[in-house]
């Protein structure tokens, strides 16, 4: 009887340590399964952070383009604008402010959807201060300008356009990591 109990036990015991290893196994393969599963939610985020880095790179570099061609065809225009006694601006010439400002329009479009608000809100003060100054120009140059239009108040648009060309560059190397924050 001794046999047949010892026999059993070995038996229960070989039919456990079998189901035990196996059980190890499972356990160890599910652990490898999560931890390639949490890799590739890692190397994915990843890859879509990189991509969102770079489409707002490639936006960055559109819109100071953009925005910097705005500002230096507004400075052209001011300083062909007639004054009062000659021929007014070509048709030519104001043809190229106005595709200048609508490929612009179009690059502070895409920036409203992919950039983030530090950025943003420099971005809108540069548009606000360039569509003053465009606007002023086109009614100067047709000669129904209004009380406060003047071409020392384009200039103080233009001027303060400036300023804020140089804040939006240093916010949006900022964002991307090119010039390290002075914050703490």
């Amino acid at each position: 009887m001794e046999a047949l109990i010892a026999a059993v036990v070995g038996v229960c015991g070989t039919l456990c340590a079998t189901w035990l290893v196996q059980r190890g196994a499972e356990r160890s393969l599910d652990a490898q399964r999560r931890n390639a599963e949490r890799l590739r939610e890692v190397e994915e985020r990843a890859r879509l952070e990189e991509r969102v880095l770079d489409l707002r790179r490639a936006n960055y570099i559109s819109l100071n383009q953009g925005a910097r061609r705005y500002f230096a065809a507004l400075s052209n225009d001011l300083h062909r604008l007639p004054s009062g006694e000659g021929e007014p601006e070509s048709a030519t010439e104001l043809e190229e402010l106005e595709a200048v400002r609508v490929e612009y329009r179009a690059r502070y479009a895409e920036a409203q959807m992919v950039v983030p608000d530090a950025v943003l809100s420099v971005a809108t003060a540069v548009n606000s201060e360039l569509n003053q100054a465009y606007g002023m120009l086109k009614r100067l140059h047709a000669r129904t300008p209004r009380e406060p239009d003047g071409p020392q108040h384009v200039r103080t648009h233009l001027d303060a356009a400036r300023g804020f060309l140089h804040d939006l560059r240093r916010e949006m190397r900022l964002d991307l990591g090119i010039t390290p924050s002075s914050g703490p």
